[in-house]
């Protein structure tokens, strides 16, 4: 089978994987809204959007330096994979801990300030449990990704905790809505999801190493070298996610509710975006160490795949916004006009993704870096001055300027930088 076909081919399977995600979600944030007041429903997104980011910055980049160095690794090289894994499970605990700790101190904080007393201390004390599951179910789904196990990676990350929370929310559904059970089988739900992650990923490495392998770096050298590839992930977060959290500072849970639902149907297209991730950039960093001839023609392919894939998509979802809204509960529709400015927002972002997978081929993440962090201060300024003028249609129209913002300027520091020349090439065309 040709490149073209393998790439089209793992793209479909890992949409169709991506989708089944999607469906699942989808389908729990419709039985959250349905069943739950807009406060509560607003608590619990909030919620839903704490811990994946403070699980993040838990994690300094490990997944992404996790990703990066197995995917790069021959695929015989088995022995190095699975002691880099075994290290991350040690480091991500480690770190898991100490953030744990500063939650559970910063948990009067938030309650205060975030969540405006809607829920209880102790319910938000108890939710820095699930920080290190959180953290373990990521680094297996990025491990898988690396080897080339797209569809489970993509079902782990995306599947496995909506799965692991509808199915507990069945078990105990007299008790989901009494003093607010909902949170606690949500905390219950990703322990478990943490652990089903850990047992799919049991048969794709070796579970007893004689011998750690020399190249293997120890832990505070896999620290120092994933802090650099940390801001790609923190900032590509709360790019997303830092207007959820500021319509929750300025305004309240039920504003949350409407506007955390419509950037959820927005990323719709991300969930795509994420299936051509997971097919893409391995292949891409495989070819540039190992077949650097293909990479330009590869790049570009892959370029026009994401932005004919991603625009059918926004201009699907902009065409049925309001039904689809109004399948969450009719006085969601309200939200329809934040779906629209988020959806153009997001096919903005996801235009840049290729050019920024060669920042981080190339060794020059600095330069993405830089534009990450700009972007963000971009974006927390826009949203502190629109949310207090247009609400939280102002929310949405900050995320579209930082994301325009951040998609035009990684191309021309893309092209600038010349990053899909060799670099041996692009180094003396510089000197000269």
């Amino acid at each position: 089978m040709k490149n073209n076909d393998k790439l089209l081919l793992h793209s479909l399977f890992s949409i169709i994987a991506r989708f089944i995600g999607v469906g699942l979600n989808f389908s729990l944030r419709i039985l959250m809204t349905r069943t739950l007041a807009r406060p509560e429903a607003g608590v619990l997104f909030l919620l839903m959007t704490f811990i994946p980011g403070v699980s993040l910055l838990s994690r300094i980049g490990l997944e992404q330096l996790l990703i990066k160095e197995v995917a790069s690794s021959k695929a015989e090289d088995i022995s190095y994979r699975s002691a880099f894994l075994k290290n991350s499970y040690v480091l991500t605990f480690i770190c898991s801990v100490i953030m744990t700790l500063l939650w559970l101190v910063t948990a009067p904080y938030l309650q205060q300030q975030f969540f405006h007393h809607e829920i209880s201390l102790s319910n938000l004390r108890w939710a820095g449990v699930s920080l290190f599951f959180f953290s373990l179910l990521t680094i297996n789904s990025f491990y898988l990704k690396a080897i080339k196990r797209t569809i489970l990676s993509v079902l782990i990350q995306n599947a496995l905790p909506a799965s692991c929370f509808l199915l507990i929310v069945f078990l105990f559904w007299n008790d989901f809505r009494q003093e607010q059970h909902f949170i606690q089988l949500y905390i219950a739900s990703l322990v478990i999801a943490g652990i089903a992650s850990l047992l799919l990923t049991w048969g794709y490495f070796e579970k007893r190493l004689s011998q750690l392998p020399n190249n293997v770096p120890n832990l505070m050298t896999m620290a120092r070298q994933s802090f650099p590839l940390a801001p790609v992930s923190y900032f590509s977060f709360f790019m997303l996610w830092a207007d959820t959290l500021m319509v929750g500072y300025f305004l309240n849970t039920a504003q949350v509710a409407l506007f955390n639902t419509a950037a959820t149907v927005s990323f719709v297209s991300l969930f795509f975006l994420g299936a051509l991730d997971s097919t893409i950039y391995p292949r891409l960093l495989n070819i540039a160490k190992q077949e650097s001839a293909k990479l330009k023609a590869f790049f570009w392919q892959a370029t026009l795949l994401v932005i004919f894939v991603l625009l059918s998509v926004t201009v699907l979802m902009a065409a049925f916004s309001a039904p689809i809204l109004s399948v969450f509960k009719e006085e969601y529709i309200a939200a329809q006009s934040s779906l629209m400015i988020l959806l153009l927002a997001q096919f903005l972002r996801a235009t840049s993704l290729t050019f920024s997978f060669m920042f981080i081929i190339r060794e020059k993440v600095r330069y993405l870096n830089i534009i990450l962090v700009l972007s963000l201060i971009i974006n927390f300024i826009s949203n502190v001055i629109l949310i207090k003028i247009y609400g939280m249609e102002g929310a949405a129209i900050a995320t579209l300027i930082a994301n325009g913002f951040l998609a035009f300027s990684v191309m021309i520091t893309f092209f600038y930088q010349k990053l899909l020349i060799p670099e041996a090439v692009s180094s003396l065309r510089h000197s000269e």
